[in-house]
């Protein structure tokens, strides 16, 4: 009897020093001192190495010093003495907030949610920002072998006038220039909401033929929802062109995107389309487009493959227009292929081919057009945002329509910056 009554008087005295040494621990931390609490977190472990509270202590001083290993390996013993302990999972999300696995540190705060009895505050990453920017920037210069007016311009000025019959220069240099800034607004990275603002512009300028020079800028914004394995965005969209710096048309549109990737790591991506173009060279030749792009790609060690779909339909805005070649069907397939020799050099291959079919007549047959494009590249990071990049595309426009047949070859190299 007197051995069992010392023994329960040793146990009281190891749990009350045991609840002294976890209040001045506490004393410590909350005073930011955090020398002497981990001291005493280091010899409450090793005094306690099945405690869930010491691997806890152990874990948040492991975490300070930057032993992030140390760290996750005490949260997991925590986590295997008690799955159901509150702060085991905010200290593992808030670990996995710290290396940038945003996916499972939801996970752990929405387990910590489930047996606590408020939801919990999550924290962000340091250094986090709610808005992000990138850049993109192309400028290259190059040789067109057959520099052609914009098709539909060429049927509309042979039509119906403006211009006379369709001139078809020879040969040309250029330079052109890309830009491409997109901003997100994610205010909180544990949401899969986000909202998105992209702006792109695009200028060809041609050496002697500057009747063909083109410009267009198109700003997209709107709402999208992602996570690891999908991203769809809901842009909304304004495109204004010009040819000659002249206004050529405005495009209001509507472009739904969605990525979604597979655990085999194929990645799908769908890219609806519909739109209103309005022209401001001419009269009566306004039109609304439908359509949509699906793709398959997938990176195998140093080789990407992919392939895409394309089908897009247009109509007249106003049915009783007299202008023609408006009403068409196209259908579009698109073959890629890339070979990463390392980390700077990059080579690439396209082949494209499209038909498109037209509502209208020529010399009694319905007019078709099949377009065949075959592309190659090289390309050269000298540092990761900014590089060189040497293309090369060919041409080949097959149709029953005289002055659209043609055959074409483009030499451009450029430089790219990537921020």
């Amino acid at each position: 009897m007197r051995q069992f009554v010392l023994l329960l008087l040793f146990i009281f005295s190891m749990l009350n020093a045991s609840e002294d040494t976890v209040s001045t621990m506490e004393s410590y931390f909350e005073k930011e001192d955090y020398q002497k609490a981990c001291k005493l977190a280091e010899d409450f472990y090793k005094a306690n190495p099945y405690s869930v509270k010491a691997n806890l202590y152990y874990g948040r001083c492991a975490y300070r010093k930057g032993d992030i290993d140390t760290a996750m390996a005490a949260y997991d013993r925590a986590e295997i003495l008690d799955d159901k302990n509150l702060s085991v999972h905010k200290y593992l999300g808030d670990l996995y907030v710290h290396v940038g696995n945003i996916e499972i540190a939801n996970r752990e705060y929405d387990k910590a949610d489930v047996f606590g009895q408020d939801r919990l505050q999550r924290v962000f990453k340091e250094g986090y920002t709610a808005n992000k920017f990138s850049l993109l920037a192309n400028v290259s210069g190059g040789y067109d072998s057959n520099v052609e007016y914009n098709a539909e311009l060429s049927d509309m000025n042979r039509w119906f006038g403006g211009g006379g019959s369709v001139v078809k220069p020879k040969s040309d240099t250029f330079v052109k220039e890309y830009l491409s800034l997109t901003h997100v607004y994610d205010s909180n990275p544990f949401s899969e909401f986000y909202y998105k603002n992209q702006l792109q512009f695009y200028n060809k300028n041609y050496a002697k033929y500057s009747v063909d020079d083109f410009t267009q800028a198109e700003v997209l914004s709107g709402p999208g929802w992602a996570d690891k394995s999908y991203d769809f965005w809901l842009p909304i969209s304004y495109t204004y062109m010009a040819t000659d710096y002249k206004d050529y048309a405005e495009v209001y549109a509507v472009k739904p995107q969605l990525r979604k990737r597979f655990e085999n790591k194929l990645l799908l991506k769908l890219e609806g389309l519909y739109e209103y173009r309005k022209y401001l060279q001419w009269n009566k030749g306004d039109k609304n487009a439908y359509g949509g792009t699906g793709s398959l790609s997938r990176w195998f060690a140093k080789h990407y493959l992919r392939v895409a779909y394309r089908y897009e339909a247009t109509k007249k805005a106003e049915k009783e227009s007299p202008r023609i070649f408006i009403d068409k069907k196209l259908n579009e397939i698109e073959l890629n292929y890339t070979y990463t020799f390392n980390h700077a050099v990059e080579f690439g291959l396209e082949g494209l081919y499209s038909k498109t079919s037209y509502d209208d007549l020529v010399q009694s047959e319905t007019r078709e057009d099949e377009l065949y494009k075959y592309s190659a590249y090289l390309s050269y990071n000298v540092i990761s945002m900014f590089g060189f990049v040497l293309k090369y595309d060919n041409y080949t426009n097959k149709t029953n329509y005289i002055p659209s047949k043609y055959k074409k070859e483009i030499i451009n190299l450029g430089v790219y910056i990537y921020y």
